[in-house]
């Protein structure tokens, strides 16, 4: 095996179907030490030269929070369940008959048979919640957010622009985002029909409507709110919220998923 596929191995091996929270601490630990370190001028710095991540969020020229920057899952936890069974204890998931014994099915399964099993795209929600990072590029008419997992990435515009009279379907969505005060408003429309929410395998359909807000506390700190509704999954709209940790003086790393082959051996490139 040569050194990037071990490295992808350990990079890969957190983020695989329903592994447990303890080995994917460890090995999202032993990953986050084989990043890049790339200062950056723009990194508040507390008197001993370390990033400053209490410093006060950093805004653009009209005075919005700027969201910008590479963004992970606090110690690289993975997100098993973003329901009650997971990280969303106390919140009320009322299934559909058919969405609730489809979960039940894939849980009974070991989670097999993930779209990313395949290279494909997880849902949104899914996607922030693996052990790799993701980036956030804040631009005046589109916010970008670039997903090191897979090299998958999202279009988030704010240029106003009206959703297309005919919506074809992507993994993604078609995003559009407004400011509510200092929260970043994202509604997605125009999902594929059967993207998994999480590991566990919270099903969604075509008919998802994902509501994120967007909320960044201080330099290093970020929470996006999530609200899922799809009425041909669930009976009643719900939600979770997520927290994330900046990763300072960092980049991402190109990650190539090799398609059908082996799922659990994917190639990091860049080191």
């Amino acid at each position: 095996m040569t050194q990037n596929q071990s490295m992808s191995v350990t990079r890969r091996a957190a983020s695989a179907l329903a592994i447990s929270v303890l080995v994917a601490c460890a090995l999202a630990s032993s990953a986050a030490a084989q990043w890049l370190t790339v200062p950056q001028a723009s990194t508040p710095r507390t008197p001993d030269g370390r990033p400053d991540l209490a410093a006060p969020t950093p805004r653009t020229p009209d005075g919005k929070p700027d969201l910008s920057g590479i963004w992970q899952r606090p110690r690289g936890l993975p997100v098993s369940s973003v329901g009650p069974d997971g990280i969303a204890a106390g919140v009320e998931v009322l299934f559909q008959p058919w969405a609730e014994a489809l979960y039940k099915a894939r849980g009974a399964s070991g989670s097999k048979g993930t779209p990313s099993e395949r290279c494909l795209p997880h849902g949104i929600t899914k996607a922030v919640s693996v052990p790799e990072p993701f980036k956030i590029v804040q631009t005046p008419g589109l916010v970008l957010i670039l997903l090191e997992e897979f090299n998958h990435h999202r279009q988030i515009f704010t240029d106003a622009r009206p959703v297309p009279a005919s919506l074809a379907p992507t993994w993604f969505g078609f995003s559009r985002g407004t400011w509510d005060g200092d929260t970043f408003v994202v509604e997605t429309r125009g999902f594929v029909n059967d993207t998994w929410l999480d590991f566990r395998g919270h099903p969604a359909t075509d008919a998802l409507r994902l509501v994120e807000r967007y909320r960044r506390r201080d330099f290093g700190h970020l929470e996006i709110q999530f609200t899922i509704d799809d009425p041909k999954a669930y009976l009643k709209p719900w939600g979770v919220t997520l927290a994330f940790d900046l990763l300072p003086d960092t980049e991402l790393i190109e990650h190539i998923c090799e398609n059908e082959r082996d799922s659990t051996l994917n190639l990091i490139v860049g080191k």
